[in-house]
């Protein structure tokens, strides 16, 4: 064992030159190799807190102690069950989205589904491959919710075959009762035709505008969001963000040709 492992027991050490001679060869005795060396260390430091007198017998029963606290240790920790992946199907009003959870509760929970539609084991890549799958049918050039399409239907009628029926205990709009107040369209704006979402980023870019003039229509209560995308942003329609575009554009214009109006009143 080396002098300066500071596994090395306080006890057995001598001030100037390391372990004391006396206890050294009994010392060699302990593999500080072993996986379960830390836990041995302890075990003798605690004896020599107690004053028991390092032999060839009580440092055998540290190395029994220590490698018994090791094994425990080991088995709890991998008696910890894996948290699984999953890849899920919901539909949020006419839309599915595909999206990934290691934590279906939880997550369905923060989603507010109106239906659970199928799922299958898989991470980050499975997603992304089923994104590319169906990217035909994408309301949204980079968002993760797709038009309910006759293969799409299939898709997800197969999985059920496959993997079984979506956890009934997994949360939705019917499950968590009446608590929950369905997505609806505010009053004066008009009904989306395209379907498109986006986040407000995402809008801002897509129709050449400011983000901060899309969360100003967001905070005013002008516009609501109609789901998030897989990392939580609200997600709003590209119709509504195009109609509040007009608007805004239709009141410029007024307050433009009032002001020429009345600079041109004679006096």
């Amino acid at each position: 064992m080396a002098h300066g492992n500071y596994f090395t027991p306080e006890a057995v050490k001598d001030a100037r030159c390391g372990i004391r001679r006396s206890v050294a060869q009994l010392m060699a005795r302990v593999d500080t190799r072993d996986p379960a060396f830390p836990r041995i260390a302890e075990a003798l430091q605690d004896m020599a807190s107690a004053n028991v007198e390092l032999t060839e017998d009580t440092i055998a029963i540290a190395v029994k102690v220590g490698r018994r606290k090791h094994e425990e240790e080991q088995a709890k920790r991998h008696n910890v069950p894996e948290r699984r992946s999953i890849v899920y199907y919901i539909r949020r009003g006419e839309f599915i989205k595909i999206g990934t959870t290691t934590n279906p509760a939880s997550r369905l929970k923060s989603l507010m589904p109106d239906e659970i539609l199928a799922f299958e084991p898989g991470g980050v890549d499975l997603e992304r491959g089923r994104h590319r799958q169906f990217r035909a049918s994408r309301v949204a050039r980079k968002g993760e919710y797709f038009h309910k399409t006759p293969e799409l239907v299939e898709h997800m009628r197969r999985l059920r075959e496959q993997h079984g029926e979506p956890d009934p205990s997994w949360p939705t709009v019917a499950t968590l009762g009446t608590g929950y107040a369905r997505t609806k369209v505010k009053p004066g704006l008009p009904q989306p035709t395209s379907g498109e979402v986006a986040t407000a980023t995402e809008g801002a870019k897509l129709l050449q505008m400011s983000k901060s003039t899309v969360q100003g229509w967001v905070h005013r209560g002008l516009i609501n969001a109609v789901g998030r995308d897989d990392k939580g942003r609200p997600l709003y329609y590209v119709d509504h963000m195009r109609f509040m575009i007009e608007r805004n554009r239709a009141w410029q214009n007024h307050k433009k040709h009032r002001t020429k109006d009345a600079t041109s009143v004679p006096s």
